[in-house]
């Protein structure tokens, strides 16, 4: 098998576990045309390079070879270690990483691509999104009921009867390995861990309680952020998924729960008279983003492992009577104080990194059908609404019609739900959902809370939401949203500790009166031609504690800034009629 070939292979095992990153520059010099097709598709998936046909080409070629040599009678295990073998050579990464991910995930990967009724030309174009003639998988439809009310989005304009405060946590990452004094920067994906390397002279150690590196953040940095989270006093707490940390290539089923355990009880340990309401991210799983449909049930596959755990580690804060839907697809409806409904979905059945989705993707598990008739329900009681989520519905994460499904029974249930709240991105976001009759009336927020754990340029954050609630005319909508973060370097230093400060208030911060989303959707259209209120949503979206270039930089380059605000528009990943029009609004503004 040509190397060409077998890297193609390598490739997709590498981006379905999220592993992907650039090629070292010593590795890029070389001319080999293995090396060559290595560096092309590396750089075929950052959005700046037009390269994605080499990938397309190289993806289907892959496929064919793969199932020829299952026709032929290759075991799982001899294609793993050819896969194995050739990722070693390449030096794509450190030989532990090409076997444990390969190992976890190769036959999976091998079953979907055998037992899938779509050609090779859909499956690279779905996967990878190249330049395919075929990108998208079939579409389906749900079953909405007519008869909407009109639509309603109360506004508040002054103070209300009462204000629940929420607390919004998400992708925790903690990393129960975490070695201080480790390397920050290695040749792993992931990073400090004396097992994955130690500093030379001269160079960055893990600290105490972190690192602004390809890290996660030890369990004592997640205690001490709870600490802090906890003086808040939260009335609730929505913890929207990804508690294991990133290190994907070495986990199991047993590490990922024990992640799960250790941080759902810590958790709750800090909020023991408070309901805590959680959904399940794409970290949860082992192999990551492989989430079962049940299509493959009847072969032996299975996400019970996952469902019946998260049942019961769930189950402190859940009635009996909704724990047989987490079993069955990791989502639950409950009412945790009259009036508010929470409806936590499963997220991971529209993700795109999720192979299991090319054997079955029309609402695996029942899943969007299950939502129309809870708020239907809903509607019926007079209920409001706050949808729990990991991926948000838009952007390119999201499944085209599963997204768009999604979308229409929002706009059907607007006035229900009065709250959405996803993690994922790790920054501090938000994405509007529209009316998809035209795709220009906003009809809801999906906001998207920031990550618990660090990053190269990301502190730990976290966030508390003010809601209109609490009493008989309670709205439950949010009335303004705080984020709190600490400042990772000066908590490292000696004798230092997180301080967690308020970072910033929205509605003080961006000049709004409310988060409602007509006056959100206002918001994107100002910073469309607003350079300075754009560069205020840039330090607020990622946390910033000073003031870097790249702050600068985009928020005076147009199309850095239509990137940027297209990203809060697509709350709907198969429609580009909102970016469009915030485009052509970026395009008429005069130069920053």
């Amino acid at each position: 098998m040509e190397l060409r070939v077998l890297w193609a292979l390598v490739l997709w095992a590498l981006l379905h576990l999220g592993m992907i990153t650039a090629i070292p520059l010593e590795n890029q010099r070389n001319t080999s045309p293995a090396f060559s097709t290595a560096h092309l598709f590396t750089f075929s998936l950052l959005p700046t390079l037009d390269v994605r046909d080499l990938t397309c080409l190289e993806c289907r070629t892959a496929a064919g070879v793969i199932a020829a040599m299952m026709a032929e009678g290759a075991t799982v295990e001899e294609i793993e270690d050819q896969v194995i073998l050739d990722c070693v050579l390449l030096d794509l990464f450190p030989p532990d990483v090409c076997s444990g991910m390969v190992r976890l995930s190769g036959a999976e990967v091998l079953y979907v691509l055998n037992e899938t009724e779509y050609d090779h030309e859909t499956v690279c174009g779905w996967l990878l999104g190249g330049h395919c003639e075929h990108d998208q998988l079939s579409p389906w439809t749900v079953s909405i009921p007519g008869d909407k009310p009109a639509p309603s989005h109360p506004e508040p304009t002054g103070p209300t009867d009462s204000v629940v405060r929420i607390l919004h946590l998400s992708d925790l990452h903690a990393d129960l390995l975490y070695d201080e004094g480790s390397a920050v920067h290695c040749a792993h994906p992931s990073c400090c861990r004396h097992a994955y390397g130690d500093p030379g002279p001269g160079e960055e150690a893990a600290g105490r309680w972190g690192a602004l590196a390809k890290c996660d953040i030890p369990l004592r940095t997640l205690t001490d952020l709870l600490d802090q989270a906890a003086l808040t006093e939260p009335d609730l707490v929505y913890v929207t998924g990804d508690l294991p940390p990133h290190d994907v290539w070495a986990q199991s089923h047993a590490s990922n729960l024990l992640a799960i355990n250790t941080t759902v009880q810590l958790i709750a340990k800090h909020f023991p008279d408070v309901p805590i309401l959680h959904t399940v991210g794409n970290h949860e799983s082992a192999p990551v983003n492989s989430y079962v449909v049940p299509r493959a049930y009847a072969d032996g596959w299975s996400m019970g492992w996952l469902y019946d755990s998260l049942a019961e580690v769930w189950a402190p804060w859940l009635p009996d009577e909704v724990l047989p839907d987490v079993r069955q697809g990791g989502y639950f409806s409950y009412s945790p104080v009259p009036g508010l409904r929470i409806l936590s979905v499963n997220m991971n059945y529209c993700n795109t990194q999720n192979w299991w989705l090319l054997l079955e993707n029309d609402d695996p598990a029942g899943q969007l059908q299950w939502l129309v008739e809870q708020l239907a329900s809903a509607e019926l009681a007079k209920e409001h609404v706050h949808l729990l989520g990991h991926i948000p519905p838009g952007g390119g994460s999201c499944d085209h019609s599963w997204s768009h499904n999604f979308n229409l029974i929002v706009a059907r249930f607007e006035s229900t739900i009065r709250g959405m709240f996803f993690g994922h991105n790790h920054g501090d976001s938000w994405q509007i959902l529209y009316d998809p009759d035209d795709y220009v009336r906003p009809v809801a927020v999906a906001f998207s809370g920031p990550a618990g754990t660090s990053g190269s340029t990301h502190n730990p954050s976290f966030r508390v939401y003010m809601v209109d609630g609490g009493h008989s005319e309670a709205t439950w909508t949010v009335l303004d949203m705080e984020t709190y973060n600490m400042n990772m370097t000066l908590a490292n230093l000696q004798g230092g500790r997180p301080e967690y400060v308020l970072r910033y208030q929205a509605q003080e911060s961006y000049g709004v009166t409310s988060l409602t989303p007509a006056s959100l959707d206002s918001l994107v259209v100002a910073m469309a031609t607003d350079a300075e209120l754009f560069r205020v949503f840039l330090r607020n979206v990622n946390n910033y504690w000073d003031e870097p270039t790249e702050v600068w930089a985009c928020g005076g380059d147009k199309e850095c800034r239509k990137r940027q605000l297209c990203k809060l528009v697509k709350g709907d990943s198969s429609s580009t009629e909102a970016c469009r029009r915030i485009e052509d609004i970026v395009d008429g503004a005069p130069a920053a």
